[in-house]
């Protein structure tokens, strides 16, 4: 592995440990996030500091709330490293309050689209920004009334943030999920969000998917399928990187090797996919980061990292909530 990846996975595997002997009640997928939040930063979990967001989390929304829910843990990893707890958790409410728009019900995906905002410094064009968004989801609704859902709002904020005109969006997202479609089969949900995540990057629609459709063959000849379910959308953040893709994809398989030996990423914590995933976010962000070979995008490498993470955070929330959902269906 070269220096940086094998930097950060040792991190992100020592973070993960430290994650779990101090919130042994978390979600190991979401520890697992929340530990890759910081590894991503280049800094150790400050478990002092972490509890002390968690704390203030608490003392200001009740059990209840889509803050407190699946959420938890990140969003108070996310205040702990933005250096101003207190700040970062107004901002964060605030701009949820805005996202809801008099709605009576909020979720916790808006929770992940306001933390985007933030924590991409985002917070005085949240209203712009917001109304975007809306604009995206309603366009996308209009073309795929049953592939379109609150779980789109997290790609459809990102996607607010570039340099594109709705129209534009919209097209290009129909392009790309028209030229997915005639390659991969039967899962048309996960096919619709990596196309979102393609458009977030520079480059035609077909070039971004033959990339990203190399990416995938890629991992099926090293003896690694990737995991067409909520997986496949991170596969979009590979797809910006100037490197071949075998090598990347090299790395990725290493990675998700180092990682399956240590606590919190084994077979009892999660599969095979989603082990990939993270190996992936790790992979990606370690050349969207500006260190060794960088991504060409216009948009700059710091949207493509948070695609990254941002990608892995919502498929642990997806993962979470559906297995949530249908073990409270089978009792």
């Amino acid at each position: 592995m070269r220096e940086i990846i094998e930097r950060r996975s040792a991190l992100l595997a020592e973070n993960q440990r430290i994650m779990c002997k101090n919130f042994r009640f978390e979600h190991s997928l979401t520890n697992a996030v929340a530990a890759a939040a910081y590894a991503e930063k280049d800094k150790a979990v400050d478990v002092d500091l972490l509890k002390e967001a968690k704390k203030l989390l608490k003392e200001r929304k009740g059990i209840f709330s889509e803050f407190r829910s699946y959420a938890e843990i990140m969003i108070s990893a996310k205040m702990a490293l933005s250096g101003k707890p207190g700040e970062y958790m107004e901002e964060l409410f605030d701009v949820y309050d805005r996202l809801k728009k008099g709605r009576i019900f909020g979720s916790s995906y808006k929770v992940l689209a306001a933390m985007s905002i933030v924590d991409q410094g985002k917070y005085s064009e949240a209203d712009r920004l917001i109304d975007k968004m809306y604009e995206l989801l309603k366009g996308m609704k209009k073309e795929h009334p049953f592939l379109t859902s609150d779980e789109d709002t997290c790609f459809a904020v990102l996607l607010a943030m570039i340099d594109k005109s709705v129209e534009d969006i919209l097209t290009e997202i129909e392009q790309s999920y028209q030229i997915l479609k005639k390659n991969i089969s039967f899962h048309d949900n996960a096919i619709y969000s990596l196309a979102q995540v393609l458009t977030a990057f520079d480059g035609s629609a077909e070039e971004k998917c033959e990339r990203a459709l190399g990416l995938l063959k890629a991992f099926k000849d090293a003896g690694a399928k990737y995991g067409k379910e909520y997986e496949l959308a991170s596969l979009g953040a590979l797809t910006d990187i100037d490197a071949d893709k075998d090598e990347i994809v090299s790395e990725i398989i290493e990675v998700s090797g180092f990682l399956k030996g240590k606590k919190g990423f084994g077979m009892f914590d999660m599969g095979r996919e989603t082990r990939l995933m993270f190996g992936t976010m790790l992979v990606s962000g370690s050349y969207l980061s500006g260190e060794g070979k960088t991504n060409t995008s216009a948009i700059g490498g710091e949207i493509g990292r948070v695609v990254a993470l941002q990608t892995a955070i919502l498929i642990t929330m997806m993962v979470i909530i559906t297995t949530t959902t249908v073990a409270s269906s089978s009792h």
